[in-house]
């Protein structure tokens, strides 16, 4: 495990369709701990529900993508991620 990776982890998690910076992030995703994924999780779930109540649904899709990424990642390790 990457002792940095804390500093590899964005503030939020978003993917546009066919990201280039998918790979880079999800590896820095698998190096994380479960806590941080989490974290991660709940910001990133929190700014989509922000872009929803400004009528940003396109950075709702984005974050949602992002959201979904991290719960699939934290399945794979046994984790289950709910509100």
């Amino acid at each position: 495990m990457n002792p940095d990776h804390k500093a590899d982890l964005p503030e939020t998690l978003w993917f546009e369709e066919d990201d280039p910076r998918r790979d880079g992030l999800e590896a820095a995703l698998y190096a994380a701990e479960l806590t941080e994924l989490r974290a991660l999780w709940q910001r990133t779930r929190a700014a989509a529900a922000a872009a929803r109540r400004r009528g940003d649904m396109v950075q709702v899709i984005l974050l949602v993508r992002g959201s979904k990424t991290i719960q699939r990642i934290a399945d794979e390790r046994g984790a289950v991620f709910v509100n």
